[in-house]
């Protein structure tokens, strides 16, 4: 039909708005075809929900998916940047969390949608798997670093869910993001990490 991709994108993009804002209570399905954006000669119905995304929680899952994706190819960026972590591993550490850091802090809405759902039911549910192997890359590429029995993926889970709340603390005004709080947060992750860090990636 006339402007599916369009209504599909504004949906999606309406959900993340919303979920930003004021969570899934916030994201009604009324909500989600009045809160934004227009298109020319055409009337957002809620409907249209159901239509392409058969549920509202499917409409939440594929916002989510988009996010996910968005901050997955960040990450990946950062890496390629540095060149992966097979040399000056705290060094490439540091330069990583910066990037990521600068990413998460320039995204406030999505990175508070982000955040809403990934705590959420919805994220148990219906996305686990899917977060999972999408980061899959990441985690092998830093695998390496870490000693043999270190389950990797649930140290690089621990650390990346902190940086999302260090990331929340600053959104709230309740940590200032300043040259003096980046490096005190970078080691709050590394230490996080060092203890399952090879004793070559440590002396790198």
């Amino acid at each position: 039909m006339r402007y599916e991709a369009e209504i599909k994108e504004l949906l999606i993009e309406n959900a993340i708005h919303l979920i930003a804002e004021g969570g899934f209570e916030k994201a009604t399905t009324k909500e989600l075809t009045h809160s934004g954006g227009e298109l020319p000669d055409f009337k957002m119905n809620e409907v249209y929900i159901y239509r392409f995304f058969k549920s509202k929680e499917n409409l939440y899952e594929a916002a989510f998916v988009r996010l996910d994706t968005e901050l997955y190819y960040a990450f990946k960026r950062g890496v390629e940047i540095i060149g992966g972590f097979d040399n000056d591993v705290k060094e490439k550490l540091g330069n990583f969390f910066s990037m990521a850091w600068q990413f998460v802090l320039g995204n406030e809405e999505r990175c508070r949608c982000y955040v809403r759902y990934y705590y959420s039911i919805y994220f148990k549910g219906h996305s686990r798997e899917a977060h999972k192997q999408l980061f899959e890359g990441i985690v092998r590429e830093m695998t390496p670093i870490f000693k043999d029995e270190a389950d990797v993926e649930a140290i690089l889970h621990s650390v990346f869910t902190a940086i999302f709340d260090f990331a929340i603390r600053v959104y709230n005004c309740e940590l200032e993001d300043s040259d003096i709080n980046r490096p005190h947060i970078f080691n709050v992750l590394y230490c996080m990490m060092a203890t399952y860090l090879k004793e070559s990636a440590k002396a790198s």
